[in-house]
C-alpha cells in the first residue's frame, strides 16, 4: 500500500484505491442510491433499505469496512460504502454519479 494510502485515514480521506479495484462499479453505485442511511459518528453509518441493515466505518481502519457479505467475502467496495462516500462528499464517487446518470439518460 502506498504512503498516500497509509496516511489517508489521518487526513480524513477514506483509503480506497479505486483504480486498483477497476473504478467505481456503476451497478453498485445505482443500488447505493436506494439506501437510507444515518450518520452515527465520524465516517460511521448505519444503512437500511437492502435485505438487511449494515454498518459502515470509513476511517477507523486502514481501509473502509462494511459488515455486508459483498464487502467481506468479495473484498470489494459495496453499495453501503459507496452510499457513505456519497454522504461524505467523496469527489471520485460524486463524479461517477454524473457519468452514471449520463449512461442512464439515453435509456429513459
Amino acid at each position: 500500500m502506498s504512503d498516500v494510502m497509509m496516511d489517508a485515514p489521518r487526513r480524513g480521506v477514506p483509503a480506497i484505491d479505486f483504480d486498483a479495484l477497476g473504478g467505481v462499479d456503476h451497478a453498485r453505485l445505482l443500488r447505493s442510491l436506494a439506501l437510507h442511511g444515518e450518520r452515527v459518528g465520524h465516517g460511521r453509518y448505519h444503512f437500511v433499505g437492502g435485505a438487511e441493515p449494515h454498518w459502515v466505518d470509513l476511517y477507523t481502519a486502514a481501509i473502509p469496512r462494511c459488515d455486508c457479505a459483498d464487502h467481506l467475502w468479495r473484498e470489494t467496495i459495496c453499495k453501503h460504502i459507496l452510499a457513505a462516500l456519497i454522504r461524505e462528499g467523496n469527489e471520485r464517487v460524486i463524479g461517477e454519479l454524473g457519468r452514471l446518470f449520463a449512461e442512464l439518460r439515453p435509456a429513459a
